[in-house]
């Protein structure tokens, strides 16, 4: 039977050996992927007077985890300035990133193709322009890409753009819960209700009581693919401005701005979505 000294002795050499392991694959890191692991949370090393007075159990724990660093399966993505990202947790936020994008796909893939009203449309006339939905998705993300009235897109990023991997465990997270039926659902009210903010200010029944009547469908086509929140902006925030009030702007402006957001809600209101 293995002595209780003879079973630390083991263990410190065993740990010493692992530690020589450990402090290689650090520096080959360092060299080949620019990955900074000295003295970071992913650094698996400890101080040596402390694991000098470690007991059996702490020991045994201490390998455990010198083993797991060691192991060929434990792989690192170079962060921002070189922050040690373990490879699995990036490919997890990668996963996720790719479900968000997907996701906006597939939203976007019925109407991708339609026409956007063309200049010279009111609401009893709208002529068919030359620009789809896709198109202005792609000039719009292009100026602002992370606009948030298109539906949010995530950037696609790469380990250098990630700071840490606490950083990194924040995006799989969020990630992770717009895919969620309950987030989805409070987006939709959330815009809903901003929506209806932005359209009270110009005291517009018929106008107010149109978006109302729109179906989910309908509304997310007004709402992420069109210029209808361009149409109104202008005035709103001119009067959510303190001091401010519809008066002082010239009620032709305003007048052509309701009758442009007409147009885009009876254009929505003949697709069955």
């Amino acid at each position: 039977m293995v002595s209780r000294k003879n079973r630390l002795n083991e263990l410190r050499e065993q740990a010493a050996t692992l530690e020589s392991r450990a402090a290689r694959k650090i520096s080959r890191n360092k060299s080949t992927k620019g990955v900074i692991i000295d003295g970071t949370p992913s650094d698996p090393r400890r101080n040596p007077a402390k694991v000098g007075r470690y007991n059996t159990r702490q020991l045994e724990s201490y390998v455990k985890s010198l083993q797991t660093f060691n192991s060929r399966s434990t792989q690192f993505e170079a962060g921002v300035r070189g922050a040690p990202l373990p490879r699995q947790q990036w490919q997890k936020y990668k996963a996720g990133e790719n479900a968000v994008r997907a996701q906006a796909a597939k939203v976007m893939e019925p109407v991708q193709d339609v026409r956007l009203p063309g200049p010279g449309s009111t609401p009893k006339n709208i002529r068919e322009g030359d620009e789809t939905i896709a198109q202005r998705a792609a000039k719009i993300r292009g100026k602002h890409p992370t606009v948030t009235n298109q539906g949010y897109l995530p950037p696609e990023r790469q380990p250098k753009n990630i700071k840490d991997a606490d950083s990194l465990a924040k995006l799989t997270k969020a990630n992770a819960k717009r895919m969620t039926k309950t987030f989805q659902a409070k987006e939709h009210k959330r815009a809903r209700e901003e929506l209806k903010q932005m359209v009270a200010v110009f005291q517009d029944d018929d106008l107010t009581n149109n978006i109302a009547s729109l179906t989910k469908g309908q509304f997310d086509m007004l709402w992420n693919f069109t210029k209808f929140a361009d149409a109104l902006s202008l005035t709103y925030h001119h009067i959510q401005s303190k001091g401010k009030r519809k008066q002082d702007l010239p009620q032709e402006m305003i007048d052509n701005q309701v009758n442009q957001a007409k147009t885009l809600v009876e254009w929505v209101k003949k697709f069955k979505i």
